[in-house]
């Protein structure tokens, strides 16, 4: 995977093209022509929809009508869109998930193509029990931050496999956890965009095998926006 900055690879498509094939996202393009940020408070509100609902087929056909992100920097929120699934540990996972997702974003930084995950502050008392040699770990403010990660332009390793913005996990230097309970180092997230400012992102997880399954859905929106309505 390049982990150059995200500038879009060569044969993918421009900033803003637009592939057809999804109405609502169709009809929020055309809102965000001319109010950005309602498109994306209503574009994150249909996304928590179709989490809430689990409706795993649509938030896949979104993400494949997705576009290259042409550069992720800084903090952005974060939302679980659906549940867990492909793996045995996710008939243990969503219910606690459910309950309380432990997970606040992710914060770019487009300059050395690097990143990590925001967390709740509770989050470091569940990795002593899930991931205990993991010392990642760190307070900022009032989130925990860790599990880095190296991020480029590339394409999709599943279908679909478009051009999109992927996160990589498993650097050695990174030391992230690859226990069966939380197996971050064998995990990579893929993400699109769906208009300027919102994000779709699957995450695949590299079994034993060597076969690649998409185990998750999330969304990203810059953290100003998190204060508006949702």
């Amino acid at each position: 995977m390049s982990t150059t900055p995200t500038t879009a690879s060569a044969g993918a498509p421009a900033h803003g093209s637009r592939p057809a094939g999804h109405p609502v996202l169709d009809e929020l393009r055309d809102l965000a022509d001319g109010a950005p940020r309602r498109a994306r408070i209503e574009g994150w509100r249909y996304l928590r929809e179709l989490g809430d609902a689990d409706r795993r087929s649509e938030i896949g056909a979104l993400f494949a009508a997705g576009t290259q992100p042409e550069r992720l920097d800084g903090a952005y929120e974060g939302l679980i869109v659906g549940k867990l699934f492909n793996v045995p540990e996710a008939a243990l996972a969503n219910p606690l998930l459910a309950i309380n997702p432990t997970w606040r974003g992710k914060t770019f930084d487009a300059r050395t193509g690097t990143g990590f995950n925001r967390l709740i502050p509770l989050a470091r008392y569940a990795m002593r029990v899930i991931a205990p040699l993991y010392r990642g770990l760190r307070r900022v403010g009032p989130e925990m931050v860790g599990f880095a990660f190296s991020y480029g332009a590339d394409v999709g390793l599943v279908a679909p496999r478009i051009p999109l913005i992927a996160l990589d996990y498993g650097v050695e230097e990174y030391r992230n956890p690859s226990v069966r309970t939380f197996p971050i180092k064998r995990t990579r997230d893929e993400i699109v965009e769906l208009l300027p400012g919102l994000y779709l992102g699957r995450a695949l997880l590299t079994m034993h095998s060597g076969e690649i399954r998409t185990i998750a859905h999330f969304a990203l929106r810059p953290l100003e926006d998190r204060n508006t309505a949702s």
